[in-house]
């Protein structure tokens, strides 16, 4: 499917607005005003026809109406004709200033209701696409020797309608019976399973809930509903370089971070080389965290974590951490870890990444499973729709 976009009719609204304003200007400015009727008359005239097929053909973007002149041409010459002949019946006369006036504001109002009849048409024919293939089945748990398995997963968060301060103000309202929630769920009826060897991507647009089914299947969060089962040795690499201490040196985060993962000091010590020249910050090693940039330190954080060869990894976009080398090599040892056969869920933006790297794919839409299966059949159902949804 095409991308249908809508600035075109804006466009014409505006410009039509615009002769409306100039032709009621009381006084005269500063141009020849026969000219500027001549050609907003023809301008108009092409506006008219265009925003007649976008009203009535509202499947059809700027391309397809572009494509066909001719049909353009019908419209509009049959719209002058028929208000040419309603202005000689009627009491404003057929000069060239109240034909152009009339066509301006005929324009206007034919652009608004194209543009939001457009709006709507495919916000309707997104969710009714969203919702058949939502209503495609869903496999249920067959595979007995799955690693990763994920069963009816909901998760609730309680927002406060209110702003608490400090623990003294949540108490005295509490007591008061002032506080109020309101219940969202980030996460509902999540189920799938994920065997030895699968390279799962999760996509979906922010606030899908990709993230939060990460963060409970790590054990991060526990959920509100459900169950998540995990054989083996799980690595998530959500947040790269959370725990740093910004007044310690980067060697000296190498340990804290390292211990926080699990890692003993002599394991550390030993890989400890290799973690500062695959991060590239050798020069910077002694100098305190908080002197570093925000790349450097996610490219720390990601040297440390990958040190690590776990049976199953959890990857939260850390694919776009640093300048475009960095990516590059980011990338090399991700897929390198992915050879040695482990088991991988992985979130990312970027579904050129997900077709590359993954072999299946989950695809959520506010907190819900919209399609899953092959990467490749997932990525393009989904690449579908964002794109019929860019007006």
């Amino acid at each position: 499917m095409k991308s249908f976009k809508s600035k075109d009719l804006m466009i014409i609204f505006l410009l039509s607005s615009i002769y409306i304003i100039i032709t009621s200007y009381p006084y005269h400015l500063d141009f020849n005003r026969s000219i500027l009727e001549y050609v907003s008359f023809i301008l108009l005239i092409l506006f008219l026809g265009y925003s007649l097929i976008s009203l009535l053909q509202l499947e059809e973007n700027y391309i397809d109406i572009l494509k066909k002149p001719a049909r353009l041409l019908a419209f509009s010459a049959l719209l002058i004709i028929s208000v040419s002949v309603i202005l000689k019946f009627s009491s404003l006369g057929l000069h060239l200033k109240s034909l152009t006036l009339v066509l301006s504001i005929i324009t206007m109002f034919l652009s608004l209701a194209a543009y939001i009849r457009r709006i709507r048409y495919f916000k309707s024919n997104r969710n009714d696409k969203i919702k058949l293939v939502a209503e495609s089945p869903i496999q249920p748990f067959k595979n007995e020797n799955a690693v990763i398995r994920v069963y009816n997963v909901g998760m609730e968060f309680k927002l406060s309608k209110e702003k608490v301060n400090n623990l003294k103000e949540f108490v005295i309202k509490f007591l008061k019976r002032q506080l109020s929630y309101s219940e969202f769920w980030a996460l509902k009826n999540i189920s799938f399973e994920v065997e030895k060897g699968d390279r799962w991507g999760i996509i979906g647009l922010n606030g899908a809930g990709k993230s939060t089914l990460l963060k409970i299947v790590s054990g991060v969060m526990k959920p509100t509903e459900g169950s998540v089962e995990i054989k083996g040795k799980i690595v998530p690499l959500l947040e790269l370089g959370a725990g740093f201490d910004p007044s310690y040196t980067g060697k000296e985060n190498i340990f804290l971070n390292g211990a926080m993962l699990g890692l003993s000091k002599e394991f550390l010590e030993e890989k400890y080389e290799e973690i500062v020249d695959f991060s590239e910050i050798r020069k910077f090693i002694d100098v305190p965290l908080k002197n570093y940039s925000s790349g450097m330190r996610a490219r720390l954080g990601f040297s440390i974590a990958t040190t690590i060869k776990p049976e199953i990894l959890i990857l939260d976009e850390v694919l776009s951490v640093g300048d475009a080398k960095f990516k590059k090599k980011s990338e090399n040892k991700i897929i390198s870890l992915f050879n040695e056969g482990i088991t991988v869920l992985f979130v990312s933006h970027s579904i050129e990444q997900v077709k590359k790297l993954c072999n299946k794919a989950i695809w959520l839409e506010n907190g819900e499973t919209v399609m899953m299966g092959d990467a490749k059949e997932v990525c393009e159902a989904y690449e579908e729709i964002c794109e019929s949804e860019e007006v």
